[in-house]
């Protein structure tokens, strides 16, 4: 089941398009979907699809997909639906995990938080939310200060293979991006950022990536020449896929393995 919204952008032809190539679909067929632009919300399959064809090829049975600042919850519907899809095409189980406060924005600290476009209550989860129609997400609210050191120290969840971002200010996405340095997740996490848009090298969402970058050894860096690539297949990729980022977990036990890129085979 799709989202509200991403069936109100969901075309007819592109409707149509994804019911032909969905039969006896398989790897190429669903990477040509999301690479056309045919699918709705085509970012989060993105990720997702990228995350479990190279936990696939490493070896792993399991992973788990995590999106902070949830809403409305649509984006984690949409997950779903992706990943039932995707889990047949890889042969493997995606666990989904959503954080949200459930209160909206919480109260900003200081300029970083870019008080000019945000405040606190915004985005609020509402009676008219997707809650009660999701079927394997986990939803987790709460203070993200709180609930991701809870996540990672109860270490229930499978390897994290991939993270959408749309926590907004600075210190809730530096809050949110400490998730990415346990132990349990895959060498190399796909990861998307939603507001980048209107900040700065030290605020918001970007600025919570560089503080990040200063303070690890392991790094959030863009995916060079991706959205040229992607953009050969659907134009507006020139714009969404600079939103890309990958985390690279240097000294991960695997993050040498070799692994064949689905692009080598579209080109």
């Amino acid at each position: 089941m799709l989202s509200r919204s991403s069936l109100k952008y969901f075309t007819l032809l592109n409707r149509l398009k994804y019911l032909l190539m969905s039969i006896n679909v398989n790897e190429k067929k669903y990477f040509n979907l999301i690479l056309k632009g045919i699918l709705p919300r085509p970012h989060y399959a993105f990720c997702l699809f990228m995350s479990a064809n190279l936990a696939s090829q490493l070896g792993y049975k399991k992973i788990s997909a995590l999106e902070f600042g949830c809403w409305e919850c649509e984006g984690l519907l949409d997950l779903e639906h992706f990943a039932f899809e995707i889990e047949k095409i890889f042969n493997i189980e995606i666990e989904i995990y959503g954080f949200d406060g459930g209160e909206g924005l919480p109260k900003p600290n200081n300029y970083k938080d870019r008080l000019y476009q945000f405040s606190s209550g915004e985005m609020k989860l509402s009676k008219n939310s997707c809650v009660a129609q999701l079927k394997k997400s986990k939803l987790i609210l709460g203070n993200f200060k709180e609930t991701v050191p809870n996540f990672i120290n109860e270490n229930k969840h499978a390897p994290i293979a991939t993270v959408f971002n749309d926590a907004d200010y600075f210190y809730s996405t530096k809050e949110s991006l400490e998730v990415l340095k346990n132990k349990n997740n895959l060498p190399k996490v796909f990861l998307y950022f939603d507001d980048l848009n209107f900040s700065s090298s030290y605020t918001g969402e970007l600025g919570a990536i560089n503080d990040f970058n200063l303070n690890n050894a392991n790094k959030i860096e863009k995916i060079p020449e991706l959205a040229e690539t992607m953009a050969l297949y659907w134009k507006k990729w020139n714009f969404l896929a600079t939103r890309f980022y990958l985390y690279h977990n240097f000294n991960h036990k695997k993050y040498d393995e070799r692994y064949k890129n689905p692009f080598y085979s579209n080109l």
